[in-house]
């Protein structure tokens, strides 16, 4: 008894999570589209660290080291305002040994993230040059994009479907077939996930441009790229005739 109702169990769990297919005839197609922009904003994540023995003398390096990061932005023009900052993180650095543990107190290491967001790449050169210079700024990150994100993403969306309806048609005509209607629309690519999750309402997360992936955590690069490449994609599921 335990093994059937075990076995009805996982009937149901299948049934629930399998991907609906609809009952009329019909065709799934994913157009891709990518298109190079001139970066207009940049992003630039780093943090300061330092280590002392004493965890005082720690903290007043680190007071001291972000007063001279703050007074580089401002010799550069550029406000306070556009840096955020993260919290402090402390951590005890101790003797190691193995299979013991609690060791000696070596010293204490304090570091704390920031953010900066520049609107005028003009500046982004002489300061990148400057702050990495400091002492004990590290892990320096820059990521470049664009403010008008939603006029390109608009724009290619309306192109994207526009290429969606024509494959469409064509798929259709080579089996005798024509295109009725437009079922769904996604921005997601895999089928079974695609038709799983598709909506006729639109979702300004599934629309968002994704940035290329290699421009974020790279190497820092002193100057600013010609461009940078934004890309969008739908999923469009159509019933036939």
């Amino acid at each position: 008894m335990k093994f059937f109702v075990s076995a009805l169990s996982l009937v149901m769990s299948l049934a629930v999570t399998a991907n609906p297919v609809p009952d009329f005839p019909f065709v799934i197609v994913t157009e891709k589209l990518e298109q190079e922009v001139k970066p207009d904003v940049v992003k630039v994540r780093f943090s300061i660290l330092t280590y002392e023995q004493s965890s005082n003398r720690a903290m007043e390096q680190l007071t001291k080291f972000s007063a001279l990061m703050l007074e580089a932005l401002k010799k550069h023009g550029v406000p306070t305002s556009s840096l955020e900052s993260t919290q402090i993180d402390k951590n005890t650095k101790r003797a190691r040994k193995d299979g013991a543990y609690n060791l000696e107190v070596l010293g204490y290491e304090v570091q704390q993230g920031f953010n900066l967001r520049l609107t005028n790449l003009d500046k982004y050169p002489s300061l990148m040059n400057e702050l990495i210079r400091l002492d004990g700024v590290q892990n320096i990150d820059a990521f470049f994009e664009t403010s008008k994100e939603e006029e390109y993403k608009e724009k290619m969306i309306t192109e994207l479907s526009a290429k969606a309806r024509k494959k469409a048609n064509a798929l259709a005509q080579a089996q005798s077939r024509e295109v009725k209607s437009v079922y769904g629309i996604t921005t997601e690519e895999n089928f079974g996930h695609a038709y799983a999750i598709f909506s006729l309402e639109y979702n300004p997360q599934e629309y968002a441009l994704p940035m290329a992936a290699d421009s974020y955590g790279m190497d820092l690069v002193m100057a600013v790229p010609e461009y940078i490449k934004v890309g969008q994609r739908i999923t469009a599921i159509y019933e036939l005739n």
